[in-house]
């Protein structure tokens, strides 16, 4: 039995090595395994109406695993926080909080996305906190799919020219965000994504040692996932074996 964790696959098309390594990673699950996946699934998503080729594909594969009994969980990303249950449901996946804390092998864990923790990255901090409001998801799921991929595309475009001006130390975690979230979560274990720098971060504080695993996104050169069972916690490339 073993719990993995992925996050930023960014899948845009079902014909990709990306979607190639997800399926096959999939098919190759235990029915006692768990999967987290800790957003940007998708490179994009503008509504669970907005059914696609991709979608279908995903939410078959998803489904696929919770017939063979394993439990599938999703949380949102920043190009993915769009995600509803009718989508899950479909999947027959959870939909979990971010942060959320998990129990295994009686050692406790903090989930996230990790974008929450690039507090230096003040532009994007006041985007996230437009986008995430309840009232402006509503409004924004009431325009025509049609005005939505005008929006999601020109924003996508504006973050690009964005990012462009900024230094890689702004858009990185924060590290005092990093330890407040270990001691107001009380816990020694983080597990993200979203910077696409997977590593192994050991912190001292206080004569305590916090470790926090950085996931990695995907490529046909790189797909880094995080396996945890009772021989320990380990980052893995799945495109070491392509």
């Amino acid at each position: 039995m073993a719990t993995y964790f992925i996050s930023d696959l960014h899948l845009e098309k079902i014909e990709s090595s990306i979607s190639n390594i997800f399926s096959e990673f999939l098919e190759r699950l235990g029915e006692d395994d768990q999967l987290y996946i800790l957003g940007d699934l998708f490179e994009s998503w503008i509504g669970d109406d907005n059914v696609s080729e991709l979608s279908a594909f995903v939410v078959n594969q998803l489904k696929l695993l919770s017939k063979k009994g394993i439990q599938v969980s999703i949380m949102h990303g920043n190009r993915d926080f769009l995600i509803g249950n009718d989508f899950c449901d479909a999947a027959s996946i959870q939909l979990i909080n971010d942060p959320c804390i998990i129990d295994i092998n009686d050692e406790k864990a903090m989930l996230t996305h990790g974008d929450q923790l690039c507090t230096d990255d003040h532009e994007y901090q006041a985007f996230r906190s437009v986008v995430r409001n309840p009232i402006w998801q509503k409004d924004f799921l009431n325009f025509p799919i049609s005005k939505r991929e005008k929006i999601a595309g020109e924003t996508k475009n504006a973050s690009k020219d964005s990012k462009v001006k900024k230094t890689m130390e702004i858009m990185d975690v924060n590290d005092e965000a990093v330890l407040k979230a270990f001691d107001d979560n009380e816990i020694g274990i983080m597990i993200h994504g979203h910077t696409h720098r997977p590593n192994v971060h050991k912190i001292s504080n206080d004569d305590r040692i916090f470790t926090r695993y950085v996931l990695g996104d995907w490529s046909k050169e790189s797909a880094i996932i995080l396996k945890w069972d009772e021989a320990g916690i380990e980052l893995l490339d799945l495109a070491d074996s392509h």
